[in-house]
Parts: C-alpha cells; sequence; structure tokens
C-alpha cells in the first residue's frame, strides 16, 4: 500500500513539471500586442511612409509641368506674332493714299495753279479744305502762308499736322521773317507774299529792278528777287504792275511756292 502510494506520487508530480512550462509558452503567445511592436507600428503606414503621402501631391513635385501650363508668359514671340500692326509698318503705308489721291473737283484741268496744287499735295504741304475741294478762290491768311512754307522747307520727314500751325509761327519768328506784332488772321497780300518767301529763302541780295512803280522801297528788293526768279511776273506789263496792296487766294499762293521751290527755271503762265 505504501509503494502504491508513492508511485502515485512521482507521477503526479511529473505531471505538474510538464504543465509549468507548456502554460507558460501558451500564455506567451496569447499576448502579441506587448510581443511585437513593429508589427504594430507597420498597422500605422501613414506615419511610416511619407514619401507615398507626398506622391499625392503632384502640383509641389512638378513645378515644370505646372509652368507649361502658361505658354503667355513662356512664348513672348507668339505673343508678338499676334500684332502684326506694330511688325508690319508696310501695309499701313501702303494704304495711305498715293498723292495727288484727292481730284479737287475745284481745280480745272489746264488752269495756272493745276500743276502748283499737284506738288503741293505730295510734298504735304497741303490737303486741301476738305475731300474734294482745294478751295483757290479762298484768301489765303498769313498763318496759312507760313504754314505752307515751314512745310515746304522743313527736312523733318514728318506728315503735315494741326500743329504745324503754331510750329510755322515759331518757326517765322526764328528765321525773322515776322516779328511779335505778327497777325496770323490777317489777309496775305501779294507784297506780304514776297517778303516771307524771300526771307524763307535767306534774303538773297539782289538789284531792285527798274521797273517796279508800284512797290515800296522796303518790299523792292523782295519783289526784284522774286521777278529774278520767275516766280511772278507781275499783274500788268504795260505799264508793269506787281499789285503788292492785293490780297492773294489760296490758289496763287501755292503757284508761288511751286515756282520758288519746284520750278524756277519756268517763265510763269501769269501771276
Amino acid at each position: 500500500m505504501k509503494k502504491r502510494f508513492l508511485t502515485l506520487a512521482l507521477v503526479l508530480a511529473m505531471c505538474l513539471s510538464l504543465a509549468v512550462p507548456a502554460f507558460a509558452a501558451a500564455n506567451s503567445t496569447a499576448k502579441p500586442e506587448d510581443k511585437d511592436p513593429v508589427a504594430t507600428e507597420s498597422a500605422k503606414p501613414e506615419d511610416k511612409d511619407p514619401e507615398a503621402s507626398d506622391s499625392t501631391e503632384p502640383e509641389d513635385k512638378d513645378p515644370e509641368a505646372s509652368d507649361s501650363a502658361e505658354p503667355e508668359d513662356k512664348d513672348p514671340e507668339a505673343s508678338d506674332s499676334a500684332e502684326p500692326e506694330g511688325k508690319d509698318p508696310e501695309p499701313t503705308e501702303s494704304t495711305d493714299p498715293v498723292k495727288p489721291a484727292p481730284e479737287f473737283t475745284d481745280v480745272p484741268a489746264g488752269i495756272f495753279f493745276e500743276e502748283p496744287v499737284k506738288w503741293a499735295l505730295e510734298k504735304d504741304i497741303t490737303n486741301g479744305t476738305s475731300a474734294t475741294k482745294f478751295s483757290p478762290a479762298e484768301d489765303c491768311s498769313q498763318v496759312q502762308i507760313l504754314t505752307f512754307l515751314f512745310r515746304a522747307a522743313r527736312e523733318d520727314g514728318k506728315a503735315s499736322s494741326a500743329d504745324d500751325l503754331e510750329l510755322a509761327v515759331e518757326w517765322a519768328k526764328e528765321k525773322d521773317i515776322i516779328d511779335d506784332t505778327f497777325d496770323g488772321s490777317k489777309p496775305c497780300t501779294r507784297g506780304t507774299a514776297a517778303s516771307y518767301i524771300w526771307k524763307a529763302f535767306g534774303t538773297p541780295e539782289v538789284e531792285v529792278n527798274e521797273v517796279l512803280t508800284d512797290v515800296a522801297e522796303a518790299d523792292a528788293v523782295a519783289v526784284s528777287w522774286m521777278l529774278e526768279q520767275k516766280i511772278t511776273n507781275g499783274t500788268s506789263e504795260a505799264p508793269f504792275l506787281f499789285s503788292p496792296d492785293q490780297v492773294c487766294n489760296r490758289g496763287e499762293i501755292v503757284t508761288f511756292l511751286y515756282r520758288a521751290y519746284a520750278a524756277e527755271d519756268e517763265t510763269p503762265a501769269e501771276g
């Protein structure tokens, strides 16, 4: 009986020694949360993969692509090519009316001022009083003849404009053609026209022509020069008269200028 009891005690002791490590092993595998911190971290990709997060923001990663979406700033040449007006002045010039484009209805063919009017148009000295009128019979004011003279004499290549009236007065004062008593609204007489044209050409010296009988001494040299240059032949031959106080019309003034600047070697037909 005693021997059987000892045998049972040994068996029980052996069983207990095997159960303790098995229980410990089973207990350790039951708590992976505490034993595998790596696995726990891998469950939070937001903190561990910043590259993947950045890859979802291509706007910040591809500035080149963003710039390529703004061709206006990258291709100024293309922008300039859209403005042919600034790049191709030739068409603008070619569309400007070729002078003498206006065919004035009040400038009859064959009349003495026909060629002078054409010349004045070509030289941009005048463009008429309207698209179809030159108004040759209209009295010419003193500021008008100065403007014609200014345009005929200048060499800057500028086109005529409304500012020329003021510029012409300044130019005439510089050339000593007029002084501070000048009144541009006054009609231009034949004597005044002779004086202005003579002074515009630099007051060339000539001998006073003995045929002058109705010209004041102050204008005698100017009128004599006009006669010498065949710019005028007076208003009468026998007796010779120049008629210095007679008001000039636009047809007569443009004829004087044409003969002075463009046809000095031609004998005037009249005036």
